[in-house]
């Protein structure tokens, strides 16, 4: 569609790349070819603050065709920060040498089913995953109707398990590290449910 209408296409994968969905952008799941792809958190895996912009060869073509053509000026403050690039690359062959690309595909099934039981409690409108080491709890209506705050609410209950969550709009959001296992899930499954119980215990 967007080839049609003359649209350049731009890909988010600041959240989605890096093994998080099980390749390196996410996109490449979907057979995409975007015109740009934005990235950055998981290129280093949070040590240090990096982000890029990888672009088309099109895109690129009238800023290198020779003398004269335009010119990008794009000079931001911490731009190419040696240190956040070593830090960078090291992520880079960690990702490869240990296989956690396609370790977060594989988790994803392991992820998502122990969210799933979730989908018939009272406090709980949708579970969504299945796609990479990623998902979302989202409360039901009637409890942020009744209480607004609840989302916020049942992070902290599941902090206190020691487990943080995401909370995002309606939901409860979970991206564990592309390391977590079964055992790690079962974590996030008690946490989630300490929240659950939070909410529904203020609500009452």
């Amino acid at each position: 569609m967007c080839e049609e209408a003359g649209v350049l296409l731009v890909i988010d994968s600041v959240i989605c790349g890096f093994g998080r969905l099980g390749t390196w952008f996410g996109i490449e799941r979907w057979n995409v070819r975007p015109d740009m792809i934005v990235f950055a958190k998981g290129v280093t895996s949070g040590y240090l603050p990096l982000g890029g912009v990888i672009i088309s060869d099109q895109i690129a073509e009238p800023f290198f065709a020779g003398a004269g053509g335009p010119v990008f000026r794009h000079g931001p403050t911490y731009a190419g920060h040696a240190t956040c690039c070593a830090a960078a690359l090291a992520n880079l062959e960690l990702l490869e040498r240990d296989g956690l690309l396609e370790q977060g595909r594989e988790n994803e099934q392991a992820l998502f089913e122990a969210l799933s039981g979730f989908a018939g409690h009272e406090a709980v409108a949708e579970v969504r995953g299945g796609i990479g080491t990623l998902a979302a709890v989202e409360l039901a209506a009637d409890v942020l109707e009744r209480s607004p705050g609840a989302v916020g609410q049942a992070a902290v209950a599941a902090r206190a398990t020691g487990v943080l969550l995401r909370p995002l709009g309606r939901a409860l959001a979970v991206s564990p590290p592309l390391t977590s296992g079964p055992e790690h899930f079962a974590l996030i499954t008690q946490a989630v449910e300490e929240g659950l119980g939070a909410v529904l215990s203020a609500a009452r």
